[in-house]
């Protein structure tokens, strides 16, 4: 080959090379989902609660069976009614139902907690959602653990384990 017809050949490598780079193509693959939330059953749970009963009202955002419906307490409650006022339920997209679920609060500040299972458009999943009841005391105020902040920016709670 020639000089000339080796530079010719070199010159149009070069004016095609940044064309075969800047493909118009987009990538299929979707970005990473930076989303930390976890999957809950599509039921909405709210609760009027009081000194010693809370009214609880379920919504279903959808078509839900085999719903099972637990209550029970934290930090000292004790759950004095039905422990499963719904078992075996089955409901339509946008029915509600409610139930009352008497208790003895603990000392200072407890928890009430009501977990929904069932099967949710055909998956099975569950949502846990607690209410608090009374004021917390002097002891209950203080923190245990060190708080950090991790590299995304979150918050994270360091507890001692172990009884330590």
């Amino acid at each position: 080959m020639n000089r000339k017809a080796l530079t010719v050949l070199s010159g149009l490598l070069a004016l095609t090379a940044p064309v075969a780079c800047s493909s118009q193509a987009k990538s299929t693959t979707p970005p990473a989902s930076t989303d930390t939330a976890k999957v809950a059953a599509p039921v909405a749970v709210e609760a009027k609660v009081d000194d010693k009963q809370a009214h609880v009202t379920l919504r279903f955002d959808s078509p839900a069976s085999d719903v099972q419906v637990n209550v029970s307490g934290v930090d000292g409650l004790a759950v004095k009614s039905a422990g499963s006022p719904v078992k075996g339920g089955s409901f339509a997209r946008s029915d509600e139902t409610s139930f009352d679920v008497d208790f003895t609060p603990g000392t200072g500040r407890s928890l009430l907690v009501v977990a929904v299972t069932g099967t949710f458009q055909g998956s099975p999943m569950s949502k846990v959602v607690s209410f608090s009841v009374g004021t917390p005391t002097a002891e209950q105020q203080k923190t245990s653990g060190t708080t950090v902040t991790g590299s995304d920016g979150e918050r994270i709670k360091v507890m001692p384990s172990g009884g330590q």
